[in-house]
């Protein structure tokens, strides 16, 4: 076909929309020929019933599924090629994901952030006449139980002594109080469930009650509290 289409050519419009409709025409052939195509109903015409025809000859073609690679093929021949990476590559996101997930969570956890407020408990250790008081203050967070002494009274040779009296009435020694300030650190069990504990101190001989239990009248006692 001519660049420029002519109807008196043998075929002319016709063949070139036979042409058209089968994507045979020449590419420098194709701006001209939509130009008039645009213009001429008949033309138009022309091409829809090309297109028709040839239409048919697909129906006696039976449906198959391409496989994948066929996609690929394509996409490469209108996209161009993509250039694979390396696996390293591929895999280096997911590893790096990991391990910055790993990390954050042992920052939290670490840092306690999802564990529930634990409260801190206090109170005042004081006897029936008033001569010996104490100040209790324990923090469930680290298990730790804080006493200080806030008046004297203990008997030269004498020391002493912190217990916690619990629900079966038989009292566990916590410790000696020697100095002003004595930090006693629990056990799990003891710690899991201190709130309204009640704690008693007496007075013993130096190295504590010879028999672990109280061997002298108590000189304070409290509950602890929330504030």
């Amino acid at each position: 076909m001519k660049t420029t289409l002519d109807r008196d050519v043998p075929g002319g419009w016709e063949a070139g929309a036979a042409e058209y409709s089968l994507g045979l025409m020449p590419k420098d052939e194709i701006a001209d020929f939509e130009t008039h195509l645009v213009a001429e109903p008949d033309l138009q015409q022309d091409v829809a019933a090309w297109a028709e025809y040839f239409a048919c000859f697909t129906d006696l073609i039976p449906e198959e599924t391409p496989p994948p690679q066929v996609l690929r093929r394509i996409e490469g021949k209108v996209f161009g090629a993509v250039e694979k990476a390396p696996v390293w590559q591929q895999v280096l996101p997911y590893l790096i994901g990991a391990v910055v997930g790993v990390a954050l969570a042992w920052i939290v956890f670490a840092s306690g952030l999802l564990e529930p407020d634990r409260p801190v408990l206090s109170g005042t250790l004081i006897g029936a006449d008033g001569a010996l008081t104490l100040e209790a203050r324990f923090d469930a967070s680290t298990g730790v139980l804080t006493v200080v002494r806030t008046s004297d009274g203990v008997a030269d040779g004498r020391v002493l002594e912190l217990w916690l009296l619990p629900d079966d009435g038989v009292p566990v020694s916590l410790a000696l109080l020697r100095s002003q300030e004595t930090l006693v650190a629990l056990s799990p069990d003891l710690a899991r469930d201190f709130s309204g504990a009640v704690l008693l101190v007496s007075e013993e001989p130096a190295g504590g009650a010879p028999q672990g239990q109280p061997s002298s009248g108590l000189r304070a006692e409290g509950r602890l509290t929330t504030p």
